[in-house]
């Protein structure tokens, strides 16, 4: 049986919903949407007892949720508050997130109050999703701002569920999903912003020196928290080197340390540096230098500085 209330002036809206076995396999399905408006002087929450067992009373004694839950703040202020987290301050633009089996409360300052918009979901891949370390229970509360792509997917939720299309259930499953990858993509973001441009690159020059066999420069970029074609532009703004440039050079250094170095043959520092092939080293060695690579170690061999 579905639940829902709804106030006459439209403040409050909300609905669960019966999960069915075919849903549950989808891997991702949403359980409960709704918003609520609650101006200053109100009790927290209007339309307590319409809630079903185990999700009133947000405050005393708090509540246990089965599910994971997302609770976005748009405007005023609150508290939040948990074991693992501590009591927490809201503020319009925070995201909070619920996660299951932990006792959590949460609340608007009554001189304040605030606007709500929430949504719980589950399912095998859902909670995959939620095994990422940008999610803990000891920092539940994120502070991304106002976003409308984010906000746009409570909305929809909402509307769906008002209207309920065929398939709501799978497109319920979708939002929710969308929400989570919305979600990290603010917080790399974030994380990215946070950093001087000057750390990030040289944080991937470290990488490409040490280790120029390993070229995987997408990776790289992960690493970083930002795109293939970010990365590369601000690299070279640094630099004067495209990324890939910069590992081709980073190689080339590696190998004639290791001619001037070891008596390893020409094949394995081309190998052990990452090259193609022992030509393709031996064509781009001399590029270089002038020098081919057996030509530079008989050079190096015989300088009075070996």
């Amino acid at each position: 049986m579905t639940n829902a209330a709804q106030s006459k002036d439209e403040k409050t809206w909300f609905r669960y919903m019966p999960i069915s076995l075919g849903v549950k396999s989808s891997g991702a399905y949403v359980k409960n949407v709704g918003f609520a408006v609650i101006p200053p002087n109100i009790a927290y929450s209007p339309y307590n007892d319409v809630h079903p067992p185990g999700y009133r009373d947000p405050w005393t004694p708090g509540r246990v949720f089965p599910s994971y839950a997302f609770v976005y703040i748009t405007r005023g202020a609150g508290e939040f508050d948990s074991k693992p987290s501590g009591t927490l301050p809201i503020r319009a633009g925070d995201l909070f997130v619920l996660f299951p089996h932990i006792l959590n409360r949460y609340r608007p300052l009554r001189e304040v109050g605030w606007d709500e918009y929430w949504l719980e979901f589950d399912g095998d891949h859902i909670r995959h999703l939620m095994l990422r370390g940008e999610f803990s229970p000891e920092r539940p509360v994120h502070h991304i701002g106002l976003h409308d792509d984010i906000l746009d997917l409570f909305l929809k939720s909402i509307e769906v569920l008002r209207n309920e299309p065929p398939e709501y259930e799978l497109i319920l499953g979708t939002f929710a999903t969308q929400a989570i990858a919305r979600l990290l993509s603010v917080l790399k973001q974030k994380n990215q912003e946070g950093r001087a441009i000057p750390e990030i690159i040289r944080e991937a020059k470290r990488w490409l020196i040490c280790e120029p066999a390993r070229e995987n420069l997408d990776h790289l970029a992960l690493r970083l928290n930002m795109s293939y074609m970010s990365f590369r532009r601000l690299f070279k703004a640094e630099t004067g080197f495209s990324p890939r440039q910069f590992a081709l050079e980073a190689r080339l250094r590696k190998a004639a340390d290791l001619l001037d170095r070891t008596d390893m043959p020409v094949h394995q520092i081309a190998e052990q540096c990452g090259m193609e092939s022992v030509y393709y080293f031996s064509r781009l060695f001399k590029k270089k230098t002038g020098l081919t690579p057996s030509a530079y170690r008989r050079l190096h061999a015989k300088s009075p500085l070996r």
